[in-house]
């Protein structure tokens, strides 16, 4: 739901369309109390001047004023005026962006969105700002739309926010997971810390989706490697397990599986067994309980699959799996977000593969992948 802020600022533009002019002034005001008192609502000129900021006000609104307003411009009540602003939010959110927006698609515009925003520095800087309000745009914008290849630009500032708005414990394994692999890939260890800190703390309450909490174990088990605390790694490793059969059923219903979140984390480490255990045990997808979900994000998923399962089996010295899943890859079927984060995996092993004459080209594509990400962690595996 919108803030109680954010609907009464969403009443004054409502009203001042409805008076067919803006309310800046006291004479302003006068001439919309008398279009009130026209449908029989006595509000007093003072009284408007309060609720439009024209004079300092700390205090609240009689529910009478609000209905008087929202009857005004069109609705039953207040309340009325409240739920109409909850089905229309991601149109509003759009329209005050200055962005195209189709109703009832909500998924396709916050992608477009999205890709511009990968053309755009300025708009990545700005845009959160106004998006976040809008509890249905941090829904299809963020949480359906995190951009993995952002994570180490300015796009990080859009979890802070979203923070302020979300306090879940599902938004903060999401939010915390995010910024973690963003420290990770940035290697910056003093946030790489602070995030695992974060997840650590946070628990895995009844309305933790599969994901998050598989995120949970997955930022641990990486965590732990770097740190090269073995013990930890194995109690966690164990958790994991239990954990995964807990949330069996809810991975048959997701287009990603508790197994394919934490092998997400696990194919930066050399734990091999651990990885091919969750590959040859990963649940299937048997139905949808997220309708949304469109046919390129699922195509998306599963050339992520291919890609991790060919970084895994390469470290398992399985060459003719590798080779198996490398040769079936279609990178252009990666999603916007997603692209740059596991393109880059996909050349960093197609390197090691390669004959020599092959790979200054793609040592070239990779240096260019790092600069665009800022993922710094792949520069130990250039070749100056």
């Amino acid at each position: 739901m919108l803030h109680e802020k954010q609907y009464l600022s969403q009443l004054r533009k409502a009203t001042a369309n409805s008076l067919g002019r803006e309310i800046t002034r006291f004479p302003d005001c006068v001439a919309l109390s008398e279009r009130l008192q026209e449908q029989g609502h006595s509000i007093t000129p003072q009284t408007l001047r309060r609720f439009f900021g024209l004079i300092n006000y700390g205090g609240g609104f009689n529910i009478f004023t609000l209905d008087a307003l929202a009857q005004f411009c069109g609705f039953e009540n207040y309340s009325a005026f409240r739920k109409s602003l909850g089905e229309n939010e991601m149109e509003i959110f759009f329209k005050d962006a200055g962005h195209t927006y189709i109703p009832q698609d909500f998924w396709k515009a916050s992608e477009r969105l999205c890709t511009k925003l990968t053309e755009s520095s300025s708009l990545l800087a700005k845009t959160h700002l106004q998006l976040l309000k809008y509890p249905r745009a941090r829904q299809f914008f963020l949480e359906h739309h995190p951009m993995r290849d952002l994570s180490c630009t300015v796009y990080a500032q859009y979890f802070q926010e979203y923070l302020k708005y979300n306090t879940t414990n599902e938004a903060k394994l999401f939010a915390y997971g995010f910024l973690f692999m963003g420290a990770f890939l940035s290697e910056n260890e003093e946030f790489l810390e602070i995030y695992f800190s974060k997840v650590e703390k946070t628990e895995l309450t009844e309305e933790v989706y599969v994901l998050p909490a598989a995120r949970k174990f997955g930022v641990a088990l990486l965590y732990h490697w770097t740190q090269k605390d073995e013990l930890r790694f194995q109690k966690t490793y164990k958790e994991m397990l239990k954990a995964c059969e807990l949330y069996r059923e809810a991975s048959e219903k997701s287009v990603c599986s508790f197994e394919y979140t934490v092998l997400e984390h696990l194919i930066f480490t050399d734990k091999v067994d651990e990885m091919k255990f969750l590959i040859e045990n990963k649940t299937s997808q048997k139905y949808s309980d997220k309708s949304f979900v469109s046919l390129e994000r699922k195509e998306n998923h599963e050339e992520v699959w291919k890609i991790m399962c060919a970084v895994a089996f390469a470290k398992m010295k399985d060459v003719k799996k590798c080779e198996h899943y490398l040769h079936a890859i279609n990178i252009t079927k990666l999603s916007v977000g997603w692209k740059n984060y596991y393109t880059i995996l996909y050349y960093r092993l197609k390197y090691d593969l390669s004959e020599a004459e092959e790979r200054q080209e793609i040592n070239e594509i990779l240096k260019e992948l790092i600069s665009k990400t800022h993922f710094t962690y792949y520069e130990q595996f250039l070749k100056n």
